[in-house]
């Protein structure tokens, strides 16, 4: 299992409506982001969110990826059935790019310990980069080099390889000329793009998404302009915008997962866990 988990400033929104409220109604700007501006520190609207009580997704992701491990220990079958590595987007938007948080292994202990420091990225100041800090094509892109050649799972030296993406879908990066959406100064704001996704698939690696819906703003011009517009539905029996429609169709048949702020989070990782496993131990 290679967990690659969404880091980027978009996960310090709240974590629940209350969260989102609290956050507006404490917030000249009624800002619903706990945006970790290093130049503000300490009074930047991370260090309000930890004063407040506010849990970000962030926060709820990182708890999640702790209790994982020690669902992987309790299902495991026979000694050192899974190995994990843990992936986000890096702790910094100054040097963001795909980080390794833990490298591939069979203790689960060990990674529940690293999944410890997994944080919303940094940004040395307001609008670094034009807020560029979202590239989900180059970290995809990035993972196909890391993941070596699955497997069919017979025998350990052939295991098979699963990715376990969760993310809040939106990419905002420099891409301005192949983004789907329109752009400003090239900066594009767009649902994930699928090809990657493909890319993987195609060479056997398994891919489960979880999906944390992407909340409505409505408070946010921001949010209003660029985001809202792809964020409508539906588009599809079971999803209900675009961002959901394409992180569905980044993941393997059965291995899509949306769970909405009113949702627990780590309840839904677990599930979707259990749900590879047992898809394996079915094809196995």
């Amino acid at each position: 299992f290679y967990l690659l988990l969404d880091n980027t400033p978009s996960m310090g929104v709240g974590a629940t409506p209350a969260d989102v409220t609290t956050m507006v109604n404490n917030t000249p700007d009624q800002c619903a982001f706990a945006c970790h501006d290093l130049s503000a520190t300490p009074n930047d609207y991370y260090s309000l969110a930890k004063k407040l009580g506010v849990t970000t997704r962030i926060d709820v992701v990182r708890s999640a990826t702790q209790q994982l491990m020690d669902t992987a220990t309790t299902l495991e079958i026979v000694p050192n059935q899974f190995r994990m590595a843990i992936y986000d987007f890096g702790s910094s938007a100054s040097s963001s790019g795909l980080n390794r948080v833990f490298p591939l292994s069979s203790s689960n202990s060990n990674a529940k310990t690293a999944a410890a420091n997994i944080d919303l990225m940094t940004v040395p100041y307001q609008n670094y980069n034009n807020d560029q800090d979202t590239d989900f094509d180059g970290a995809l892109s990035s993972m196909n080099t890391e993941i070596s050649a699955p497997g069919d799972g017979s025998i350990p030296s052939k295991p098979q390889k699963i990715l376990f993406f969760v993310s809040d879908g939106v990419a905002d990066s420099y891409y301005p000329s192949s983004c789907t959406q329109p752009t400003s100064g090239g900066r594009c704001q767009e649902p994930l793009t699928v090809a990657n996704c493909t890319t993987l698939k195609n060479r056997g690696i398994k891919i489960a998404v979880l999906y944390t819906t992407y909340l409505a703003l409505p408070t946010n011009s921001w949010y209003m302009s660029w985001i809202d517009p792809f964020n409508q539905g539906p588009y599809g029996p079971s999803v209900n915008s675009k961002i959901a429609a394409n992180m569905q169709s980044c993941a393997s048949p059965g291995f899509f997962f949306e769970v909405s702020p009113t949702d627990g989070i780590s309840q839904a990782v677990t599930a979707l866990f259990q749900k590879v496993v047992q898809s394996a131990r079915l094809t196995e």
